[in-house]
């Protein structure tokens, strides 16, 4: 049901219905922190896509609050060289803000 809702949230990302993306994403959030504890992949991708709808709609500060999140997640379950671990910190770096 999660990554059903995932799913979602990338569709209506990509058309445009952030409120609708962020919507699914929050309630992917919500199952996979309910079913897999807070330090799983697969919160970290949710994180991640929170982090993604926040950036298009402008709100970096949201943006790097939720990226940040992920990439905590990332670092304590893959290695720093992980492709994960790469892609959270270029969306941090795309920002544009000093952390």
């Amino acid at each position: 049901m999660a990554n059903s809702f995932n799913n979602r949230g990338v569709m209506y990302k990509d058309r445009g219905d952030h409120q609708k993306a962020l919507e699914c994403h929050m309630k992917s959030l919500s199952i996979h922190l309910n079913t897999l504890g807070e330090d799983h992949p697969n919160v970290a991708t949710s994180y991640n896509n929170i982090g993604n709808v926040y950036k298009v709609n402008n709100e970096l500060e949201k943006a790097l609050e939720y990226y940040t999140k992920s990439l905590s997640i990332r670092l304590n379950t893959l290695e720093e060289d992980h492709d994960d671990v790469t892609r959270v910190e270029e969306n941090i770096a795309s920002l544009g803000i000093r952390t």
